[in-house]
C-alpha cells in the first residue's frame, strides 16, 4: 500500500515533515491552536455573552414569541426549522454604540441557511 506523500510543516520557517493531510507538525499544532485561541476568542464578548444563562433565557423568550425566520416570512415560506436568534446589528457593534447584549430591539429569528448567508455577507 502506497505511503501519503509527505510535506514541510506550514508553520512559518519549520521544516519538519508531516503528513500531507495535516498542515502543522505536532509543535506548532498547539501553537497555532493557541495563536488562533487568542485571535479570535481571548476577550471576545460574544463569547461572554453567549454562554451566560441570560442569553439562554433572552433566545428562548424571543424563539417563543418569534418561531419564524424572518427572510423566510418575507419570501411566502412557513419555515421554523434550525431556528437561530441573531443580532440585526452585529453584536460587537451594538455593544460599540452602547446598546445591551440581551435587546430585544435588536433580536431576529433566521433559519440556518439565512444566518449563514447574513454572517459570510459580514453583516
Amino acid at each position: 500500500m502506497p505511503y501519503a506523500n509527505k510535506r514541510n510543516c506550514g508553520f512559518g520557517g519549520c521544516a519538519a515533515a508531516v503528513d500531507s493531510k495535516k498542515r502543522f507538525c505536532p509543535a506548532h499544532t498547539k501553537v497555532k491552536n493557541r495563536q488562533d485561541y487568542e485571535l479570535y476568542r481571548k476577550d471576545d464578548v460574544g463569547q461572554k455573552v453567549y454562554k451566560s444563562k441570560a442569553w439562554a433565557n433572552t433566545r428562548r423568550y424571543h424563539l417563543h414569541d418569534h418561531p419564524n425566520c424572518v427572510e423566510c416570512d418575507k419570501e411566502g415560506i412557513y419555515n421554523v426549522e434550525n431556528p437561530e436568534v441573531d443580532h440585526v446589528i452585529p453584536l460587537k457593534e451594538w455593544i460599540a454604540q452602547g446598546g445591551d447584549p440581551l435587546d430585544q430591539t435588536n433580536l431576529q429569528t433566521l433559519c440556518l441557511k439565512h444566518h449563514g448567508e447574513k454572517t459570510r455577507r459580514g453583516e
